[in-house]
C-alpha cells in the first residue's frame, strides 16, 4: 500500500551511471530536448509506463519510471544508424544538431 505522505511528492529525473558518457557527447539542443521530454514524463508521475523509449532525431532514448521511489531514470541512448543514413526516424522532439 502506498504511503499517503508520498502521494504528492514530485518525481525526480536522474541519469544512470552508464548513460553519463552518452549524455556528455550530446549537443546542448539535444540534451535540452531529452531533458524536456523526461521532465514531462516526471510530471505525469505514475500514469506512465515502467520503462519506455522515445526518439529525438536518430537517437532512441531509453528510460525507466519507478513509482515507488518517484524517479524517472535515463538509462541509455542508442543511435538509429539506418535512420541517420536514410532519414527514416522521425523526431518526437524539436530538431537539434550534434551527437
Amino acid at each position: 500500500m502506498k504511503s499517503p505522505r508520498n502521494t504528492h511528492r514530485p518525481y525526480t529525473v536522474e541519469i544512470s551511471a552508464g548513460a553519463w558518457s552518452q549524455v556528455a557527447r550530446l549537443s546542448q539542443e539535444r540534451y535540452r530536448a531529452i531533458q524536456g521530454h523526461l521532465e514531462r514524463v516526471a510530471s505525469l508521475g505514475a500514469q506512465t509506463e515502467a520503462s519506455a523509449t522515445f526518439q529525438v532525431d536518430e537517437l532512441h532514448i531509453h528510460y525507466a519510471v519507478d513509482a515507488r521511489r518517484r524517479l524517472v531514470t535515463l538509462l541509455d541512448i542508442t543511435r538509429d544508424k539506418l535512420g541517420a543514413v536514410k532519414g527514416v526516424g522521425r523526431s518526437t522532439a524539436p530538431k537539434a544538431s550534434g551527437l
